[in-house]
């Protein structure tokens, strides 16, 4: 199964009622969903009523053989978005729905007083879904679009972008949105998050301001039940998870012996100084203690508080006096 798009797929259908359509071949002048879309494959569909009003744009799943199209999911109709019960001669074509493009696109953000406003509803769990069999059986579904990966702005360290996940409808009881680092659920992130009554209720939202700092990867999940949502791509200056560099990695400044050095929120650019040296190539030297490499006799040393040798010369032969005595007392 696979979802797709293509022009100019219509077919005629005299189907009625709520239910699954069959198709009755291509309308003149185009192709039937067999040829444009394939059999199993999943695509956008919009039923017009010749003579109607009545319309309805959803998601729809075509059998092995594309002879029928199940309404997968309502994302518009003449019904208040619901299904509508046909009774008569309608056409059936591959579409875009408006909501589509609605979703965040790079561009498109809203200020704390005007939010970007993302409608969010409940309905069961399809193939498509990115998590298919696996946690809840339900799915969140953004402006009729089963889970999307979507993508908000957010490169500016002086302006937050918001996003505002309506939570109103009914299909939405019970099933807080939230974000995490992971789709697991097991980091929540919260900076920038606020929530607004309960969801299935009236003025029920979830909403996250985004910066420079928001990580590159947020999901959005239900806190309540496993795998409902997919994820967000941020573009910011934040990195969350492992990072992998293909070539070289260049910091900003490539002053020669450098190292990177934690101080606790992040990492600089710092000289190698005090005992050491290092080269450009990685070597590490350390510094001269003023003590001449070679052997010492009978030697006396002199060591710092940070373990080095300072001084050392050769002590005179022989055993000492104290040694003697001692071997005297034990014999």
């Amino acid at each position: 199964m696979a979802f797709k798009l293509n022009d100019r797929v219509k077919e005629s259908s005299s189907t009625t009622g709520t239910g699954t359509f069959s198709l009755g071949g291509a309308v003149t002048g185009f192709e039937t969903f067999a040829a444009g879309i394939g059999g199993s494959n999943t695509t956008y569909y919009c039923i017009f009523q010749t003579g109607t009003n009545n319309f309805e744009v959803g998601f729809g799943t075509l059998n092995g053989g594309a002879s029928t199209l199940a309404r997968t999911n309502i994302i518009s109709s003449s019904n208040s978005d619901a299904a509508v019960n046909f009774q008569g001669a309608t056409e059936v074509f591959c579409t875009v729905p408006g909501a589509k493009i609605s979703l965040p696109n790079p561009e498109e953000y809203g200020s704390s007083s005007a939010p970007k406003i993302i409608t969010v509803k409940v309905a069961s769990k399809t193939a498509a879904h990115p998590y298919s069999g696996q946690g809840s059986s339900s799915a969140y579904y953004f402006d009729g679009l089963e889970s999307p990966a979507i993508t908000f702005s957010g490169a500016d360290s002086s302006y937050k972008y918001y996003y505002r996940f309506d939570q109103a409808d009914s299909t939405n009881n019970g099933h807080p949105l939230r974000f995490y680092l992971d789709a697991a659920k097991n980091t929540a992130y919260t900076t920038g998050v606020t929530t607004n009554g309960t969801p299935g209720n009236a003025g029920a939202y979830t909403q996250i301001a985004v910066d420079a700092n928001t990580p590159n990867i947020v999901y959005y999940q239900c806190s309540s039940h496993a795998y409902m949502g997919n994820f967000a791509n941020v573009i910011s200056n934040y990195i969350n998870g492992d990072l992998t560099v293909g070539s070289l990695l260049k910091m900003p400044d490539n002053t020669s012996a450098k190292i990177l050095v934690a101080d606790g929120t992040s990492y600089q650019e710092s000289v190698v100084s005090g005992d050491a040296t290092i080269a450009s190539g990685g070597a590490l030297t350390l510094a001269n203690s003023g003590v001449t490499a070679a052997s010492y006799t009978n030697s006396s040393v002199t060591v710092d508080a940070k373990g080095r040798v300072t001084s050392a010369s050769n002590g005179a032969a022989g055993v000492t006096a104290g040694f003697v005595t001692a071997m005297a007392i034990a014999l």
